[in-house]
């Protein structure tokens, strides 16, 4: 059960912000459809709520208005004009962030732990964005909302919902972070962060994938998606230790494989071979695929800023018959494909981002969606690394709204070295993924 504390808007310390309008790029375009991402982060705590209510939610609510002033799109809205042009991101000065606090009287070790929980339960630690309109104006989307939810003398949730045409990974977390760094410093005398780069014009665009990109995408149907927790699902974590990892390099027989690759191969695999164990038909000649993101900043030519905010990755879709994944070694296949894949379209530059760009788009329109696994994370980014004067988060968890095959690999929270595996599936499909997953692991590891 949760009860809301008290609903407020936060906007950056008044007048410290001009007025401020954003072009969206062709990176942004494949995310104006997505629905709005959950994330959820749990730290323990032992405080009450008189300390929450006291202490806690007045620094979270000054520090997040000294965030907002550098990362002032947060409080913007993602604009659609009523004349079909390109939508943008837009700020105007008193812009401002809904942030909820509310408390919960749920068992917060439970939600925070690796074991199976039901999806369900999530669904309350996160905001609803709606969107606004009217019958002769623009569509309004807003980017961000927060709820900071306690639970007394256990822990305290932080849920952001966000808009992913407004920024990746790379862009939510740089905020995130020093969101987290001003509330634990108390302000921004000590702050050391990289300021968001916000020139749209180093973006290159010189075939028009933008334009080919909206007229693909800018098909709005008006909806906001939300999501609805699936009363047949359940999710849970999987820890991959440095030597579960060194297993698995093993027995692909490659030095150039990378973690990535390894984990995400056999990830893919287990659960081909759990959605078969549980009941699911798959011919064997019937195409699965499988579909990850590469940051771009680095590999452009020349290279985008660190700190550009906005969406700068690419989608590579895999592509292999079922026949090869359901075989006991299937993950090995798996990891070399996905090997090749990052080696021929995300390194080599000869074709560059761009022809990169064009095929995702092809790819995409052609895709069977039903047999296909995503991943989402970058274990680099260190999600746990995120210290509001709490320590470092217990436990992430990103919630999505469709019934698809979906993971996430993150770092670990407990050292550099291992890797978290976060999975959502209906029961009986997690059970079996479970038994398959923990005994390969044993297996590979031991030869």
């Amino acid at each position: 059960m949760v009860n809301v504390l008290e609903h407020c808007r936060i906007a950056p310390p008044p007048g410290s912000v001009d007025d401020s309008s954003l072009p969206l790029t062709f990176f942004d375009m494949p995310w104006l459809n997505f629905p709005f991402l959950k994330l959820l982060f749990f730290y323990e705590s032992c405080h009450s709520k008189a300390y929450f209510v006291e202490a806690i939610i007045p620094c979270l609510k000054h520090s997040l208005s000294l965030t907002l002033k550098h990362f002032f799109p947060f409080s913007g809205s993602l604009i659609f004009p009523t004349d079909g042009s390109m939508p943008e991101i837009r700020y105007i000065d008193g812009d401002s962030v809904s942030l909820v606090f509310a408390e919960c009287s749920s068992d917060f070790d439970h939600l925070s732990g690796n074991h199976q929980r039901h999806d369900t339960v999530f669904h309350s630690l996160a905001v609803q964005i709606s969107s606004t309109s009217t019958n002769f104006g623009p569509l309004v989307l807003p980017i961000l909302a927060i709820q900071v939810t306690n639970f007394p003398n256990s822990g305290i949730c932080i849920g952001f919902t966000l808009h992913h045409a407004a920024g990746d990974a790379n862009a939510f977390f740089r905020f995130a972070r020093s969101w987290a760094s001003i509330n634990k410093l108390g302000g921004e005398t000590e702050l050391r962060i990289e300021l968001p780069f916000y020139d749209r014009t180093v973006v290159k665009d010189p075939i028009g994938l933008c334009s080919t990109y909206w007229n693909h995408y800018g098909k709005m149907t008006n909806e906001v998606y939300h999501y609805q927790p699936l009363i047949d699902y359940v999710r849970a974590g999987f820890i991959l230790r440095r030597a579960d990892v060194q297993g698995l390099k093993r027995r692909v027989m490659s030095e150039q494989v990378s973690t990535f690759a390894v984990i995400c191969g056999y990830t893919w695999s287990c659960i081909i071979q759990a959605l078969v164990t549980s009941g699911e038909h798959f011919g064997e000649n019937e195409l699965q695929h499988f579909g990850f993101t590469a940051d771009c900043r680095a590999l452009s030519d020349p290279p985008i800023p660190a700190a550009y905010f906005g969406n700068c990755t690419m989608g590579v879709i895999v592509t292999t018959k079922s026949k090869h994944l359901i075989q006991e070694v299937g993950f090995i296949v798996a990891a070399k494909l996905i090997r090749e894949a990052i080696q021929e379209r995300v390194l080599k530059k000869k074709e560059g981002i761009l022809k990169g760009m064009q095929k995702w788009l092809q790819d995409s329109k052609s895709l069977n969606r039903t047999r296909m696994v995503s991943v989402a994370g970058f274990p680099r980014l260190n999600v746990y690394n995120m210290d509001f004067g709490l320590g470092r988060a217990k436990k992430r968890e990103q919630l999505i709204r469709e019934r698809v095959n979906f993971f996430t690999l993150n770092g670990s929270k407990d050292n550099d070295e291992d890797f978290e595996v976060g999975l959502r599936l209906p029961k009986a499909k997690m059970d079996a993924f479970v038994e398959i997953f923990t005994n390969g692991l044993k297996v590979h590891s031991s030869l």
